[in-house]
């Protein structure tokens, strides 16, 4: 009886440490978001910095490869949006989808 308990809680525990290393289910989105986090927080950041307004010029790349160029004229938690001087267009972006911002006023290093 004895050597039986005694199995019994050595299996139980050699198969609680076998599944120790492994990541909980649904936890991979979340590392994900993690790694794309800082990412937008630096873009939200250099948009923040310059501002809403017809001197706030900036030229954005996204993720596709598009470019935007344009004054901002309204940002938001998500996204922001960018007014085009010569088409008269007005275009919502996310700050998901920007991989670069550049412009006067702002480091390119």
């Amino acid at each position: 009886m004895k050597i039986l308990s005694s199995l019994l809680a050595g299996l139980l525990v050699f198969s609680s440490l076998g599944f120790a290393g492994q990541p909980a289910l649904g936890s991979e989105p979340q590392q994900g978001q993690a790694a794309e986090a800082p990412q937008v927080a630096k873009i939200k950041a250099q948009v923040r910095t310059r501002g809403a307004g017809e001197k706030s010029k900036v030229r954005v790349t996204l993720g596709n490869g598009t470019m935007v160029k344009g004054y901002i004229i309204k940002i938001d938690e998500s996204s922001f949006e960018v007014h085009d001087n010569k088409t008269g267009q007005a275009t919502l972006v996310a700050y998901t989808d920007v991989q670069k911002v550049q412009g006067p006023g702002l480091s390119t290093g």
